[in-house]
């Protein structure tokens, strides 16, 4: 049998793929096989098992043919694996902000102020996760001037427990912004 004989037999082109020429393969099989007929008589097992012996011959053809085929070395570049930036990650950086955002708010610059709540640390840690989440760079300005805003009030009202949350909640803020950068990059 040539390998245009077989390649016809199974419906496959003759320069087909081995992953190709096993599914086709696979495919014909379960159509002619003899034990897929119940209740058959002994001729039509007969010519069945005649089928799928020409089927597997054709099989045995292309493989063969496709083992025989001179293979293109293709050199890819030595590339790193990239680092995570999956929901599990952005949900541990949200962690770790939510706990600097609590010491910030027992220690930081206006001690157990609402105000702080709203207008500094909630805005900061909602553009640090859209960034991280979406890569845009409108996020990244605003997550950065609310980092901004925050270290120019904290060093103007300076206190040590200011000072701490500070250092406590640029982490979390650069740790979102490298997943957000992650994925810039990747778009």
């Amino acid at each position: 049998m040539t390998p245009e004989e077989a390649a016809a037999l199974l419906r496959v082109r003759v320069d087909a793929s081995t992953p190709d020429i096993e599914r086709a393969f696979r495919a014909r099989a379960r159509t002619v096989h003899p034990d897929r007929l119940s209740g058959a008589t002994p001729e039509q097992l007969a010519d069945a098992a005649r089928r799928f012996a020409t089927i597997s011959s054709a099989h045995e053809v292309l493989m063969r043919a496709a083992a025989d085929r001179p293979v293109e070395a293709v050199l890819e570049p030595d590339v790193p694996e990239p680092l995570p930036t999956g929901r599990w990650l952005i949900i541990a950086w949200l962690g770790v902000l939510l706990v600097a955002g609590a010491i910030s708010y027992y220690g930081g610059i206006l001690p157990y102020s609402r105000a702080d709540i709203l207008l500094r640390l909630l805005p900061l840690a909602a553009s640090a996760t859209a960034y991280a989440l979406t890569g845009r760079r409108g996020f990244l300005a605003l997550t950065l001037a609310f980092t901004a805003a925050s270290a120019v009030l904290t060093l103007a009202l300076a206190s040590f427990g200011s000072l701490v949350a500070l250092g406590l909640l640029l982490v979390p803020v650069l740790g979102l912004i490298s997943v957000g950068r992650r994925r810039l990059v990747r778009a």
